[in-house]
């Protein structure tokens, strides 16, 4: 028999059984090919609990991926697996650590509008006490206030929640428009000092 015919039937033969591994891949643990590598940042998870819908993630998401939707009742915080790039700039910028990324990385729809292809985060809206136009999340305005009053300065810590509970539920358009009357205007302590 000829060289050519010997190698011809162990490149045949070699070939002959399958060549691919069994799906989903990580079933098989003898298999080091096959299982979750350490570090591996897969699809994105929101603890709905901890987010406030500060926008943090949509302004640095580099793919585009994560949208807000704003309507009078609520903030919209989605994620589109299909465009993240997993770089998890959400998950290092945002200030409630609401999200992580997970080891998931199997996406198994056949349609882009599957819902399993999302991540939504919804947050019910306040609206403006003086023009009814909604502009922050419940949520993100209580958790804003709490983190500032940490760090308020002892001496006008009084006086500036008085004034806060005074512009509570007004948007920032009507807060500044009524600072005068309502006596809250940020620079009145630098001008009692002058005086």
């Amino acid at each position: 028999m000829s060289t050519h015919i010997k190698i011809l039937k162990q490149v045949l033969q070699k070939y002959s059984s399958p060549m691919t591994l069994n799906y989903p891949s990580g079933v098989d643990k003898n298999r080091m090919y096959s299982q979750i590598p350490e570090g591996l940042r897969g699809f994105i998870e929101r603890d709905e609990e901890k987010c406030v819908g500060c926008r943090a993630c949509y302004m640095v998401c580099s793919g585009r991926a994560t949208k807000i939707f704003d309507t009078a009742e609520k903030r919209t915080v989605q994620v589109f697996h299909f465009r993240c790039t997993y770089c998890a700039h959400c998950e290092e910028c945002c200030p409630e650590e609401a999200i992580k990324m997970s080891k998931k990385f199997e996406l198994t729809v056949t349609d882009k509008n599957d819902p399993k292809a999302y991540v939504n985060t919804d947050l019910k809206m306040i609206s403006c006490k003086a023009c009814n136009r909604p502009y922050l999340p419940e949520k993100m305005q209580k958790r804003v206030f709490e983190r500032l009053s940490e760090k308020i300065d002892p001496k006008v810590k009084g006086i500036v929640v008085e004034d806060y509970h005074k512009t509570e539920g007004f948007c920032p358009d009507c807060k500044r428009a009524r600072g005068v009357m309502l006596d809250t205007h940020t620079k009145k302590h630098v001008w009692l000092e002058v005086v």
